[in-house]
């Protein structure tokens, strides 16, 4: 009796074999789009903020007016301007000084600039939108403070004449340093922005290799179509039982062969009386 045939299997992919390493370093995620601008950006904000605050504490200008001329003038007084202070001093009396609070507009300015320098410099503009926020505001806000200050310095030169000069101190050139770097931060910034993501690196070519490689896997689909009837639970296969044979005949009983034709029937032997007894 044949044995029922199993349906055969799909074929089982081989064992994967991993592709070969590439020389080089791997590639990384893309980077943010502008993330080398706020970074740069950071650092113009750092250096214009801290140029804000040294000018704030030294001379903006100096103004001297003489009185006479030739040999017999001499000054009759000399201001010294600066962010927070206005000092006036003539010659044989106390010198003046008054508070000016131009130095208020640019310390707000220089803090606001260095916060969001610093939030800049860690390269989050691209992932968190207000960081960029941030540092437009304090790069033009760095820009106006400086910007105002140092008009109103230029300002003081309006009234020299033959006999008064004005003279700008370093506290003067340091504010227009700082400005310039407020108004190249805020650009660089709002162009950053408007950029691209950038693309991510190329992945380098690898050599080829002198072995074989194993074969490429293939892929097969969750569950295959079933053309054929599945193969019956070997505990649940039921095979056909024995075949039954008929029992043994059974024959009746042998008979005695009748006796033969002319002859007497055969009488029993007679025993011999037994002696009497004595």
């Amino acid at each position: 009796m044949t044995q029922p045939t199993q349906p055969t299997q799909p074929p089982q992919p081989g064992p994967q074999v991993p592709p070969p390493v590439p020389y080089g370093r791997p590639p990384g995620p893309p980077t943010a789009p502008g993330a080398a601008a706020d970074r740069v950006s950071g650092a113009l904000l750092l250096v214009g903020a801290a140029l804000a605050l040294t000018g704030s504490f030294t001379t903006l200008d100096t103004s001297k007016e003489t009185i006479g001329s030739g040999s017999s003038s001499a000054a009759a007084y000399r201001t010294v301007a600066k962010a927070w202070s206005y000092t006036t001093s003539v010659p044989g009396q106390k010198s003046q000084s008054v508070t000016q609070f131009d130095g208020v507009p640019l310390l707000v300015g220089a803090l606001l600039a260095v916060a969001a320098g610093i939030v800049l410099l860690t390269g989050s503009g691209g992932r968190q939108p207000l960081a960029r926020v941030l540092g437009v505001t304090g790069a033009v806000l760095l820009f106006g403070t400086t910007l105002t200050v140092a008009v109103s310095t230029v300002g003081d030169a309006q009234w020299d004449t033959d006999a008064r000069s004005t003279t700008f101190g370093p506290g003067f050139y340091l504010l227009t340093v700082a400005c310039v770097l407020g108004l190249a931060t805020s650009v660089l910034t709002v162009l950053a922005t408007r950029r691209p993501a950038t693309a991510p690196a190329a992945v380098p070519t690898p050599y080829p290799q002198p072995w074989a490689t194993g074969p490429v896997p293939q892929t097969y689909p969750q569950a295959y179509p079933q053309p054929y009837p599945q193969a019956p639970h070997p505990q649940a296969q039921s095979y056909p039982q024995a075949q039954s044979y008929p029992q043994a005949q059974s024959y009746p009983p042998a008979q005695q062969p009748p006796p033969l034709p002319h002859q007497p029937p055969q009488q029993p032997p007679h025993e011999p009386p037994a002696p009497p007894a004595g």
